[in-house]
């Protein structure tokens, strides 16, 4: 019981040593993240951030973090704690040519070649479906309105 307890202990100021702490400086992990006035899923956006984007904490949780722009500290609000990442993120000097969604999806281990890995493995799968599908868009006001005409659970 006692060396439980001690595991248990020893987990916990781990965690608490690799928790993101107020004031430090993180970065966009995804490829766009939105900073809002709140938590909520329908709060206002006040900003979008970019893959990349450096953002200093002012104050850490674990499901979200009030952030700033290092770049223009006026620009405060919310993003998720999973959105973002203690790692730099830097770009190389070399001229890039990969896009924006290429950088994002490969920062997740995801490429054009495993892509061409995926499709000639399996041929007789339809990407463009895939892709018409990963073109739409939906709005935070239309899903909120979906949720609540619907009268479903969860709706703000």
């Amino acid at each position: 019981m006692k060396k439980t307890i001690c595991i248990l202990g020893i987990l916990l100021c781990a965690a608490a040593l690799f928790a993101v702490q107020n004031g430090e400086t993180v970065y966009v992990a995804v490829k766009k993240a939105a900073i809002k006035s709140g938590t909520g899923n329908f709060d206002k956006v006040v900003a979008q951030a970019s893959y990349g984007d450096e953002l200093v904490v002012d104050k850490a949780s674990n499901k979200f973090h009030r952030v700033h722009k290092a770049s223009d500290p006026s620009i405060t609000g919310w993003i998720p704690a999973t959105s973002v990442t203690t790692k730099k993120i830097v770009a190389s000097s070399k001229k890039v040519t990969a896009s924006a969604d290429e950088i994002a999806l490969a920062g997740k281990g995801f490429s054009e070649q495993v892509e061409d890995g995926y499709k000639t493995s399996n041929k007789k799968l339809d990407y463009a479906s895939v892709d018409k599908l990963e073109s739409f868009r939906i709005t935070d006001s239309s899903l909120k309105t979906f949720l609540e005409d619907g009268d479903l659970n969860g709706a703000e």
